[in-house]
Formats: C-alpha cells, structure tokens, sequence
C-alpha cells in the first residue's frame, strides 16, 4: 500500500527533527539523564512536529539501549512502537473523544503496570478540544499520576487551554519552519525519491506551506502525482491557484498607472476560469508587504528581488496605503459570499488613490504653484564651514548624472555644473558656485527628487545641505555675484549643454 510522503518521511530520532532543536536537545537530556517528567505540553502551530516528537520521546523512554538520548529503533520496544502494535503506547484524539467519560476510562486503565515497556504514555492529540468537564476530570489524574505513567500533551491553541492544566506540565513550544529549513528538508527527500523538481518550484512550495513541513511534504507528493516530467515553479502556482509572478506585475502596474479596465478585466478572467480570487488578494497583499519590506530594510523576499527597480518606484507610505486597504479587502473576502464584487471595489480604490499618489510624484516641479509649494528650511551657505577631511564625494558625479536624466531638474543641473559634495555624518553637503543651485534647492519638491537620487545611488537616506569651501578673511567680505551676473551665467551653461531657451516678455 502506498504511504504519503509526510508519513514515510516522519522523523524517528531527534536528531532527524528539522528546526525545532530547542525542544530535542532538551528532550534529549532527560533521556540521557533519567529525568523523565510526568507531562509534557506540545504547543505551535500546525505540521511543526509536535505529534512526531511524541512518538519519539515514547520510544526514547522506553527503549532498551537509547543512543544519546535518542531511541535506538532497533530493539524489539522501539520496532513495536514504530509499528504501532504495542499497547501500552495509547493515541487519544481529543477531538473525538473529549468527554468525561474518556477521562475516567484513562483514570481506571493507568493504574495497572505497563505489559511490556517501562512506561505507559499517553499521547492526547489536540488536547484544547476536551470539554471543561474534562478538563475538570483531568487535573487530578495530571497531577499525580502512578510512576509508571506519562501524559504528552499536544495541541495548536494553547490559548484554549486552563492555566491548572498548562501550570501541571512542562511546556515545549514549536516554532514555525524557515523557508530555508523546509526547502533543505524537500530537496533531500526529492533526491532519495527520484522526484524531478526545479528549485524554484521547492522555493514556492516552502512559501505556500508557511512553515509547516507536513503541508510541504503533502504539496510534493501532490506535485509528483500530477506532474509526469520536471515540475517547474509554473505547473506548482497553477495547481495551487496562484497567480503567475507576471500578473501579479501587470496587475500592480495597472493599479499604480490608474488603468481600471486592465485590472478589473484581469479579476474578471480570473473569475470566469474559476480562479481563487482570495489567493490571488493574497498574493497582492504579499507583494506589497514585500515592497514596505524593501523599503523599510532595503531588503528583499521570496521572488521579489528580480523586480528591484520596479519597487523603487513605489514609495513606502504608498505600500502601506494599499496594505491596508488590502487587508480590509481579504477580511471581508473570506467572510463574505461575493468576493468578486469585494476585490473589485478595492481595486478601484487602490487605482484610485495610489495613482494620485504617483502622479503627484512624478509631477514637474517647475508645474506647481507657488501657493501648493512647501518651503522648508534650507540655509544659506554658512560663511565659516568646517573644513572636511574626508574629501570630496566620489558619487557625485553619478549623482550629477542621474539629476541629468531627470526631466524635470534640468535647470538644477545647470546649476550644479563643476560643483562638489561632500559627506558629514547623516548629510550631504553641496558646495555650488552657483547660488541660484541654493536657490532652486529652498523648494521641497525638487530636495525629496534629489534626496531620492542620493539615496538610490548610496544606498542610503541623507539630508542635504549647501557648503561652501573656507575662504581667507579678507575674502568674506567679497560682494556676491549680482542678479544679472547669475543670470548670465546660468544662460551661458545652459547653452552650452544643448538646452534651448525660451524667452517670454509678459505685460504688466
């Protein structure tokens, strides 16, 4: 008869426990050391290896010849409780029976020897499922039970559980697997089964089984089942109804350009070819979660980092923006019964609102008005600078290319012609021999341009400041370049960068 993976493959040693070696080199101590306790509680989530560790920790107290604390899995108790035909090894599914009349039936079994083992162990699965009169019927027994006698607890919510019970064992908390665990798990098990798998589509598997290696384990066996040549990540995102990566694209690409039709005729498709639009909110919402992660951390998840670029696009407030409206979205989704309607009314308002966003961004600075035009403090330059030992910036002239490329700061550009930078602490400071540079820089919109174009090229967020080198004394009292004097000069490099100037006489 076949047996599924996630059985074939459930560890029989401690040490084949994958990322829970907090609770296995504990465990492990108590064998060596004799130690045994009366209870124990196995808390975590789902597929984490509660149930596993308590099949081992049965076999580990009971085996004849334990080897460092894990059971040898040689000697007759170990073989029999392997292959669940001894008795005194009692699986209770709490589930199904959670009634008081389970509890006294244990009472009235436990106080006989064991037949064959050193210990009776009762393992009672999802144990949060017992009715609070048998819990009630429970505590007496936990406490004090015959020596002969060992209770494993395991359930998924603990928060469901009375302190008396939860204050009678010890406690053993599971934590979820890592993508890196699980796909290091599925890749040894594909070998030592000859499944033909692209890493890739292992990667996928171990995101969509959000740290649980039984789920994982069951998705490759179902892969490996439908597929009959190498599975690739493709064939893994349609069997479990995700999206592929590049509608994922088109979509964010039609929400932040404001293009209705293209996203609401990409929900409508996936609709009428029965398409999961829960899975596909959710994907939504981990792409956007993986944006305010870039953001925040300048870091990367899962497929994301191939789109570094477009990410750069978006900002962070737009990211929490659309996160939050999202998660507002996939709530009513999963409660409701017209999904379609509820991921369409988002998707309007996500067009809607971050498109302004972007629009507002990308607008021309020399476009908006002086009453919407938000001064911030930029001073002048300061007449006595400290002198910098660091020297001048090597970046600035990538900096000074980017500004180039960038429409709308033409005249920055100009402006900024042969100057220099430098950088102190948390700020760049810009020695110009222009003052206009100064000038144009007093207007937020094009300091948050450049302040996004250091950070880009640096990798990292700086203010900006102006900076003129130390002058002699008798210097400092020098006239500043007149009105016209600038003028003429910033006409002059114009000309010579091939900008054309326009000149426009208006009547008063």
């Amino acid at each position: 008869m076949y047996k599924a993976l996630y059985r074939k493959w459930r560890p029989k040693t401690f040490d084949e426990v994958v990322g829970q070696g907090h609770v296995t080199k504990t465990l492990k101590n108590e064998v060596c050391y004799g130690k045994i306790s009366h209870a124990y509680l196995f808390t975590g989530s789902r597929g984490t290896g509660k149930t596993s560790c308590a099949k081992i920790l049965a076999k580990a107290i009971n085996c004849e010849s334990p080897i460092e604390g894990n059971p040898c899995g040689k000697c007759e108790t170990c073989q029999k409780i392997q292959s669940e035909n001894l008795l005194d090894i009692v699986e209770i599914d709490a589930a199904s029976n959670n009634g008081v009349e389970n509890i006294r039936s244990i009472r009235d079994e436990m106080v006989f020897t064991p037949n064959t083992c050193k210990y009776r162990v009762y393992i009672v699965d999802e144990v949060h499922m017992l009715s609070p009169g048998a819990f009630n019927a429970f505590l007496k027994t936990l406490e004090e039970p015959p020596t002969h006698v060992v209770f494993i607890l395991a359930t998924t919510e603990i928060h469901k559980l009375p302190m008396t019970i939860i204050s009678r064992c010890q406690k053993f908390e599971f934590h979820r697997l890592s993508e890196s665990e699980i796909c290091f798990q599925l890749k040894r098990v594909s070998k030592l089964e000859d499944i033909k798998i692209e890493d890739s589509a292992i990667k996928q598997i171990s995101v969509f089984a959000d740290g649980a290696m039984r789920d994982a384990l069951s998705l490759l066996d179902q892969c490996n089942n439908l597929c009959s040549e190498v599975i690739n990540e493709n064939f893994v995102r349609e069997m479990l109804g995700i999206p592929p990566k590049e509608s994922i694209l088109e979509i964010v690409n039609g929400i932040l350009t404001g293009n209705f039709s293209k996203v609401l005729d990409y929900i409508d498709n996936t609709y009428k070819f029965s398409g999961n639009l829960v899975r596909l909110c959710e994907e939504i919402i981990e792409y956007f979660r993986n944006i305010m992660i870039y953001k925040a951390t300048g870091t990367f998840q899962h497929f994301f980092e191939s789109n570094a670029s477009y990410a750069k696009q978006i900002s962070l407030k737009d990211a929490m923006l659309a996160l939050s409206l999202l998660q507002v979205a996939y709530k009513n989704m999963c409660s409701g019964n017209n999904k379609k309607l509820e991921l369409e009314i988002i998707a309007v308002k996500l067009c809607n609102e971050l498109s302004k966003c972007k629009a507002s961004l990308s607008k021309n600075p020399e476009e908006i008005s002086v009453e919407n035009t938000s001064i911030a403090s930029f001073q002048e330059p300061c007449q006595e600078p400290e002198i910098l030992s660091d020297g001048p910036l090597k970046s600035w002239d990538k900096i000074l290319e980017k500004i180039k490329e960038t429409s709308s700061l033409k005249s920055l550009y100009i402006s900024l012609a042969d100057s220099q930078a430098y950088k102190q602490k948390d700020k760049i400071l810009i020695n110009a021999k222009s003052s206009f540079a100064f000038e144009i820089l007093k207007k937020q919109e094009y300091r948050s341009c450049v302040k996004k174009i250091i950070y880009e090229v640096l990798g990292k967020k700086f203010e900006i400041e102006p900076y003129n080198s130390p002058v002699p004394t008798d210097e400092k009292t020098a006239s500043l370049p007149s009105h016209s004097d600038t003028l003429e000069d910033l006409i002059k490099r114009a000309k010579l960068n091939n900008i054309e100037i326009v000149s426009k006489q208006e009547d008063f």
